[in-house]
């Protein structure tokens, strides 16, 4: 790597403030968005300040079938723990930046998104029960606290559990 001294790049200073919120918003950060983002983190400091730059693979196809349904058994039977990058990847044999990308490529979205997204959905299905409180709700579905599930929950569906519990 050639030094750099001085220079700014937006895309490190984003991604280093985002690092530093999840660290001090939530009591027990998510591993997967935490590793994601440091492999996001990486994979721009090689791409843009490497001399020799590897050649890295293009990725035509995703994740096997079996591949994906490992991983995807594998998160919804573990759903309420701090599910790691690095954890999903071991589940295939593989790297976990490889990983990522082939998730990706399969699904659409980051591994840590998917995570999001089935904790959002069980958090509806145990809402529409109406037998647990939201703040145990979101304890059960894996997020930190009411809050992390309020914030997410918002963000996909465009109002909060409390919202969708009264219609």
């Amino acid at each position: 790597m050639a030094p750099h001294f001085g220079v700014s790049d937006p895309l490190v200073y984003q991604i280093g403030l985002a690092l530093k919120s999840a660290l001090e918003n939530y009591s027990t950060p998510s591993r997967l968005y935490v590793e994601t983002m440091a492999n996001a983190l990486a994979v721009h400091i090689i791409q843009k300040y490497l001399i020799n730059k590897p050649v890295i693979q293009d990725y035509t196809q995703g994740l096997s079938r079996y591949q994906l349904q490992t991983v995807i058994d594998y998160i919804h039977a573990h759903l309420s723990e701090n599910i790691g990058l690095a954890e999903l990847a071991e589940l295939v044999q593989m790297s976990s930046r490889y990983f990522l990308k082939l998730f990706k490529t399969s699904t659409g979205i980051t591994p840590h998104q998917f995570v999001i997204r089935t904790r959002v959905e069980l958090a509806k299905q145990l809402l529409r029960a109406g037998r647990m409180s939201i703040a145990e709700i979101a304890h059960y579905c894996g997020f930190a606290n009411q809050s992390h599930l309020n914030m997410h929950f918002k963000r996909l569906l465009g109002i909060t559990p409390k919202q969708f519990q009264q219609k």
